[in-house]
């Protein structure tokens, strides 16, 4: 039975997969014009034309090419598995340890409005900042297309309208990724004359591990972290993004 289907499935795909083909080429322009080319429709992008282009091989004739194929689809399931394994154990993370400066990792705005992730992680760090009004809190994040002002300005708005001490907050208004954050960040401890800075990290649950991961790589002494909620609906999409991520911070 599940032979029969296979078989099936397979004509149908050689002799009537253009249709297909079609759908998601109509797909792709539709998220293009109404979502932009943002990770969701590269990754579509990515699936889209990776279906096109291995249904037209005729795997009979090439089994080389279909034992090279199923070995890297393998190997991807298996550090897909590994990877989100590491993701989801920092998911639920809210560390108390006392640390020497609290560094806020951006999340885009729009305009001068911040997107919901970005509040998400500032409203997650407001319990510990104000229990620990002593501590430095580096906002960082640049500004990029479509923002009218820095993310770290945005914070730091946001955070003075919540009653943090404008004295307390530092900006770091220069950083477009998650290495630059932290290294950027870095920079501003160490010339405040801190060489070997202990940091509680605040951004996204599924973003934790990685930013962590990247922070032991700057050389700080210790990295602590506070997760903040994300959307459920974005979860699926963020939890796959952050496996190309994290793959590229390994490397």
């Amino acid at each position: 039975m599940g032979r029969s289907v296979a078989v099936l499935i397979q004509k149908f795909l050689r002799e009537k997969g253009y249709i297909l083909d079609l759908i998601l080429l109509a797909c792709l322009v539709f998220f293009l014009i109404f979502w932009g080319w943002n990770f969701a429709v590269k990754f579509f992008t990515l699936l889209a034309a990776t279906f096109i282009i291995l249904r037209r091989i005729d795997y009979e004739k090439h089994i080389w090419l279909k034992r090279g194929l199923l070995v890297v689809f393998g190997i991807g399931a298996v550090s897909f598995i590994i990877i989100e394994a590491l993701v989801f154990t920092q998911l639920g993370s809210k560390e108390e340890e006392r640390a020497d400066y609290v560094i806020i990792l951006g999340s885009g705005i729009k305009g001068t409005e911040l997107s919901l992730t970005l509040k998400q992680r500032l409203d997650a760090s407001l319990d510990y900042i104000r229990t620990h009004p002593q501590t430095p809190v580096i906002v960082s994040g640049g500004q990029g297309p479509g923002e009218s002002i820095s993310e770290a300005l945005a914070m730091k708005n946001y955070l003075v309208d919540q009653g943090i001490a404008p004295a307390q907050i530092i900006m770091e208004d220069r950083s477009t990724s998650t290495q630059e954050n932290l290294a950027f960040s870095k920079k501003i401890i160490l010339a405040s004359g801190l060489e070997h800075p202990k940091i509680m990290i605040v951004t996204s649950d599924y973003h934790m591990f990685r930013s962590k991961y990247i922070a032991a790589k700057n050389g700080y002494a210790a990295e602590y972290g506070i997760s903040a909620p994300s959307p459920g609906y974005l979860k699926p999409i963020n939890m796959i993004r952050e496996y190309f991520g994290t793959v590229k911070a390994f490397l």
